[in-house]
């Protein structure tokens, strides 16, 4: 799955690739009851699990386990969002191309290679002079 978002020509951008059983969601929208500027779209077939806020706070005020869930899935996407941050912020395209290959190599399996440099910030062009440096080292 992919969550991008579309700007008024019609270009996206990738804001999160996520591979089998991760979690994925605009937790902005989710929290503010706000709509969404994102969307988002499977990349395979599969499964996928909706929970509305209402539904979830429903789980929260019945369950130990869901409101443990809510907290965790919280903080992951605290975390993750950190990360992804400061990636953009202090690692070259390179560096970010080498993390993403080390820490997902099925990304580049799943996604096309303009997903994947949307994703990391840079042009498909400058994705493949990256690849091209890569493979020749």
């Amino acid at each position: 799955m992919r969550s991008y978002h579309t700007d008024d020509q019609l270009v996206e951008t990738n804001l999160l690739l996520r591979s089998d059983n991760e979690f994925i969601t605009d937790y902005e929208s989710f929290i503010s009851q706000e709509p969404s500027t994102l969307r988002i779209q499977s990349i395979e077939k599969g499964e996928a699990i909706f929970l509305d806020r209402a539904g979830l706070n429903s789980l929260y005020d019945t369950s130990f386990y869901w409101n443990k869930f809510g907290r965790i899935i919280s903080e992951q996407i605290f975390v993750n969002s950190k990360r992804r941050t400061e990636q953009l912020l202090f690692l070259t395209p390179k560096e970010r191309y080498l993390l993403l290959l080390k820490d997902h190599p099925d990304y580049f399996q799943k996604y096309a290679l303009k997903h994947i440099a949307s994703y990391l910030g840079i042009t498909p062009q400058s994705l493949s002079r990256i690849r091209n440096q890569i493979s020749k080292h």
